[in-house]
């Protein structure tokens, strides 16, 4: 294998390549622990990023913008062009409009059950793929962490004991939510795959029946119980993910 092959650019060519070109990733791979592990990390961002915005990607092109894309194409313009333009006036209201139709599809519009599931796998694909940082409290200091995460809140949490499937508290953080602040608790297993249950303000309605959602790899579930709502999201299979829900149910609301 040469030098450049090695580098990060020459590992994506590689992995985006013909098949030849996985056959020799394969084998770099099986020689190379490191790289291994580089590439499992990277399929993770990428499970992330399609779990963040696919939704979005498979949406229909507005009419607007396809009466533009026709319109420079009559005048002669080049579609690359046409596209790039878009792009920017897509990127301008993303940044600008954050209460608009942009957001609103990200943020699951006014159903609170896809609002809470579109925040956690957000938070998710944000969270999981740091590496020196992910959680604001280790799970080491345990009494603050949940005295912390308690108060801001507003209500008692339990920080359940996952490590009969695998998972160990990793920590803790506390995220913006439409409701007020909610909670993000990361768990990691023996690979270091990680998983998350993340738990905001609810509309303090009475207990629901869980819910399942899929992204890619990425699976979540989630249910309300009073004045919260929480969601298990993980990249796991649907049976173990809905085991580890079930465990965390049962020990948040000590049933």
């Amino acid at each position: 294998m040469t030098t450049s092959d090695r580098s990060d650019e020459g590992i994506l060519r590689l992995r985006h390549g013909d098949e030849a070109d996985r056959a020799r990733l394969v084998t770099m791979t099986a020689e190379d622990p490191a790289l291994r592990e580089s590439l499992a990390e990277w399929d993770r961002q990428d499970a992330a990023l399609r779990a963040l915005y696919e939704p979005v990607a498979r949406e229909r092109v507005p009419e607007r913008h396809r009466e533009v894309i026709a319109r420079a194409e009559r005048r002669g313009e080049r579609t690359s062009t046409i596209w790039a333009r878009i792009a920017a006036v897509v990127a301008l209201l993303a940044i600008g409009a954050t209460g608009g139709a942009v957001g609103s599809r990200l943020t699951g519009g006014a159903d609170p059950d896809q609002a809470l599931a579109s925040a956690a796998f957000r938070a998710y694909a944000t969270y999981t793929v740091e590496r020196r940082h992910p959680v604001e409290v280790a799970a080491s200091e345990e009494p603050h962490l949940t005295n912390w995460l308690s108060n801001r809140l507003g209500e008692r949490i339990v920080l359940p004991d996952l490590s009969r499937h695998g998972f160990s508290l990793m920590g803790g953080r506390v995220l913006p939510d439409a409701s007020g602040p909610a909670v993000l608790l990361m768990y990691s297993d023996a690979d270091q795959r990680r998983l998350v249950l993340y738990v905001a303000p609810g509309p303090g309605r009475e207990e629901s029946a869980f819910q399942f959602a899929q992204r890619d790899a990425v699976r979540g579930y989630w249910w309300y119980d009073d004045n919260l709502g929480c969601a298990v999201i993980g990249d796991l299979t649907r049976d173990r993910l809905h085991d580890i829900s079930r465990d965390a149910y049962a020990q948040i609301t000590g049933t």
